[in-house]
């Protein structure tokens, strides 16, 4: 029964991954419609409305226990920072480039962090996986180019901020009560982010998407629906399941079709150094998950 339960979670996370991967070009292509608050407002909007049917469906409790409350506040912040810094660093950088290097830093700074928050002595290959990691994330930003200017023009900073974001979130929910039920974990904070965006967020006019036509849209939709509401929800579930650094292995699977996705719909340039640095950061990635012998 464990094993099948290990299954359907391999193959949830399959489609998810696959969501994540599509999303970079997604979001690189609202970004030239609307700012990154305004956009990240309306795809929290989206994803909670989109969960509420499913919820309905199975019957699904909306209260959450005094406990996940503190964790559902943090978790909110957390995503509203990863997805500020990805929409900022999707639309001045490559949406290609992005997919890969967050995507590729994620499961190995998350290695680092929830050894030091949780305490836990790091093994050698674990070592060897991060030194590998570190060197694949430092080709992938073309760190001989490393000049505080082109860092910030090329979308390199909010990428590695928003990688680091991520890392929070992964090690937030991994610490989710089984009381809980991860979808509806997944419910308020996106409900609860959206309100954060309302109140703190950009004086744009919100109805102003509206107003965009319908490849806005399909993008949006996209973002919002299936990358969030179904790809981020089911990584929940992986990782309160799973524990954050098995869930966070899942996520090699995103450069590679972060890249294709950006190449295909945006027609943009493949560097020699995120290739091989993608390549490093997967095998980093493979190290680190290996099991002990």
């Amino acid at each position: 029964m464990g094993q099948f339960k290990d299954l359907k979670i391999n193959i949830l996370m399959l489609m998810a991954m696959l969501t994540w991967g599509l999303s970079w070009t997604n979001a690189k292509i609202v970004g030239q419609y609307a700012d990154a608050t305004l956009v990240m407002t309306w795809r929290f909007f989206f994803a909670s409305l989109s969960m509420i049917p499913i919820m309905m469906i199975y019957k699904i409790n909306f209260r959450v226990g005094n406990d996940s409350l503190k964790l559902i506040f943090f978790n909110c912040i957390y995503m509203i920072s990863y997805n500020y810094f990805y929409f900022k660093g999707t639309q001045v950088g490559l949406a290609g480039l992005g997919g890969v290097l967050v995507t590729t830093l994620n499961p190995i700074l998350t290695t680092l962090f929830a050894s030091l928050f949780f305490h836990k002595k790091l093994l050698i290959k674990e070592i060897v996986g991060l030194l590998i990691g570190i060197t694949g994330g430092a080709l992938i930003m073309r760190f001989w180019e490393m000049e505080f200017p082109i860092l910030l023009l090329s979308g390199n900073l909010f990428f590695l901020l928003a990688s680091l974001s991520w890392v929070a979130v992964t090690i937030n929910t991994s610490q989710l009560s089984t009381k809980t039920s991860y979808i509806t974990y997944s419910f308020w904070t996106y409900t609860f982010s959206f309100v954060i965006c309302i109140i703190f967020g950009s004086n744009e006019n919100i109805l102003i998407i509206f107003e965009y036509d319908w490849l806005f849209w399909i993008n949006l939709i996209s973002l919002s629906i299936f990358a969030m509401s179904f790809g981020t929800s089911i990584y929940f579930l992986a990782s309160s399941k799973l524990g954050p650094t098995r869930a966070s292995a899942y996520i090699y699977l995103v450069p590679m079709t972060a890249m294709g996705f950006a190449i295909y719909f945006l027609a943009e340039p493949l560097y020699f150094s995120t290739i091989l640095g993608g390549a490093l950061g997967i095998l980093a990635i493979y190290i680190i998950n290996q099991e002990k012998s």
